[in-house]
């Protein structure tokens, strides 16, 4: 598993997942009071105080009002200390206009509910949402205070979701709904039911009696927040023994693995002690490439082709330009190279940087560029996965990443009952698993070894004595230097550029030059032209390639609303 990259990922996912707000005018909404006085006609006045705490420029606030089907809000009017406030209507929103800067206000806004009381023969009640999941405020601290139109010792009163259980009926029946903090997008509808008698002057909604089914609806909701108590006590309980010991068990396994990566890592080390030069190759110099440094930057393509320059299947023409005098290679990468430079790019076998200038100048061409690249890091990626470099751990991963639908179930259950920190704990261990099943793949002990090898030659090369370098054969060089170029690491180049000053002395190319023909002084000044010329075209095909790719009520009878600012 790649360690240096788990918790990076994890955090990212994490930022990514958590909520963010943001809104042109900063405000809080610190009280909200609500009077609503029960008419005998069966309509209802209302009186609201709106305290707002604004912090920057603001132009005013907003209220939108849902009425239920059958009712209507007239005579809306809003002022501030008794100094009658602009109102502009939308729909069922209206912007009351109170402009200012870093101030706390109170605005009251007053209207009237037509027909808000549903009157029966025996009972009458005033079922309504004062807000619901619309409203885009949270409201610090909320209450509700109901008025019959005459006094009553005969009350019925509850409400559901956020109004359920914060009712209190004091005297002469009047009804308080202390609801205190109340997020935004929450519903919480309030009922009030009173004698028929008190409405004397409003129409029937309905002949049905009512007062049964009504009673009967408010044990339904006790009966629903008791089991809805023992469910959040028996998931309370689950997450304080579940959570824990799916951590524990998680935590043992992937520190056991730790371990023995760890383990194998130092000895390892200890046998490659005083071990000096460049490593041996297990596998082509792309494919070391790619295993030590997970991907391939744009330089790898000028470094595998001085790798085939090396290996004497291309010989150098001229600074800019090469011949391709050998196609039998010995991995598919190296075919698709050959193809994609000396007959996609260039022609009769040569190829040159003008070839590859020119090349790039048709953007029909960038396409073909990336394909050509595409396929290219496949073949390499394919490389290092038939080197059995890493353990073959599917089955343990499976079983890792499986064991993440314990926690799913809970993914649903915890928000639901108002869990928010198993919720929050069990996000955190849920991605966890995912991203060990998915990133852990342990080196077996030769990659490891092959890994640790390069690793120290990337490590040590930038102290190393010319004198060691001195006793380096030519192939080392140029190997150490076409690896330090695939992976476009500064601190092992500049190096190579303060050791060139051996080669400008007088060199005996018989014993200066590799197999190929080629010294370590011809490679560098090939790089020198080959790397930028690589990248740049990379990058073109890169860029041309890339693309850039109010709710209606919720309340009782499709009634609601919510606050807000401007």
């Amino acid at each position: 598993m790649k360690l240096k990259w788990f918790i990076p990922t994890l955090l990212l996912t994490l930022f990514f997942l958590l909520p963010t707000q943001a809104s042109a005018v900063e405000f809080s909404i610190t009280n909200v009071h609500i009077n609503a006085y029960l008419q005998e006609n069966g309509n209802v006045k209302i009186e609201e105080t709106h305290t707002y705490q604004f912090n920057g420029e603001f132009n005013g606030i907003t209220r939108e009002l849902i009425p239920k089907t059958g009712t209507e809000i007239i005579q809306l009017e809003a002022s501030e200390n008794e100094n009658i406030l602009k109102i502009e209507k939308d729909k069922t929103l209206y912007r009351i206009y109170r402009s200012g800067e870093d101030e706390t206000i109170t605005v009251t806004i007053r209207y009237t509910i037509v027909n808000g009381v549903d009157v029966y023969p025996d009972v009458s009640e005033f079922y309504w949402p004062f807000f619901d999941k619309s409203n885009k405020s949270d409201y610090e601290n909320l209450s509700i205070t109901i008025h019959p139109p005459q006094a009553s010792d005969k009350v019925i009163a509850f409400g559901y979701d956020e109004a359920f259980g914060k009712e209190t009926i004091a005297s002469e029946g009047i009804v308080h709904f202390d609801f205190g903090y109340v997020s935004k997008k929450e519903n919480g509808d309030i009922r009030v039911v009173y004698p028929s008698q008190l409405f004397s002057s409003a129409p029937l909604a309905s002949e049905k009696l009512m007062e049964k089914a009504i009673l009967q609806e408010q044990e339904k909701g006790i009966a629903t927040a008791l089991n809805r108590e023992e469910n959040r006590e028996l998931l309370s309980t689950i997450s304080s023994i579940l959570l824990p010991v799916f951590a524990i068990i998680l935590g043992i396994l992937m520190t056991f693995t730790w371990i023995k990566a760890r383990s194998l890592k130092r000895r390892i080390l200890q046998e490659l002690a005083g071990v000096t030069g460049t490593p041996k190759q297990y596998m082509s110099l792309p494919a070391t490439i790619l295993f030590t440094n997970y991907h391939l930057p744009p330089q790898a393509i000028a470094a595998a082709l001085l790798d085939l320059v090396r290996l004497g299947y291309v010989k150098k023409l001229s600074n800019n330009s090469f011949q391709l005098i050998n196609r039998n290679v010995t991995e598919t990468h190296q075919d698709i190279l050959i193809k994609w430079l000396f007959d996609e790019i260039g022609a009769d076998n040569e190829f040159s940087f003008k070839n590859l200038d020119e090349y790039m100048k048709n953007k029909k061409n960038h396409t073909k560029f990336t394909k050509y690249q595409s396929m290219w890091v496949q073949a390499i990626t394919k490389e290092v996965n038939e080197r059995e470099l890493y353990e073959k751990k599917t089955t343990y991963r499976m079983l890792i990443g499986f064991s993440s639908l314990i926690l799913i179930p809970f993914l649903f259950f915890f928000p639901v009952y108002g869990l928010f920190v198993s919720f929050f704990f069990t996000i955190v261990l849920f991605l966890t698993v995912i991203i060990y099943a998915i990133s852990y793949r342990p080196r077996t002990e030769t990659g490891a070894r092959v890994f640790l090898e390069w690793s120290l030659l990337k490590k040590n090369f930038p102290s190393l004595s010319q004198d060691d370098w001195d006793l380096w054969t030519e192939d080392e060089k140029m190997r150490a230097f076409i690896y330090a170029l695939g992976l476009n690491e500064k601190k092992m180049q500049k190096k190579n550029e303060k050791l060139v000053s051996i080669f400008q002395k007088p060199v005996d190319h018989a014993q200066s030059t590799s197999f190929s023909g080629i010294n370590i002084t011809t490679l560098i000044l090939l790089a020198s032209i080959a790397s930028p010329g690589f990248s740049t075209a990379s990058n073109t095909a890169t860029q041309s390639g890339s693309s850039s790719f109010s709710g209606g009520g919720a309340g009782a009878g499709g009634g609601g609303g919510g606050s807000g600012a401007f």
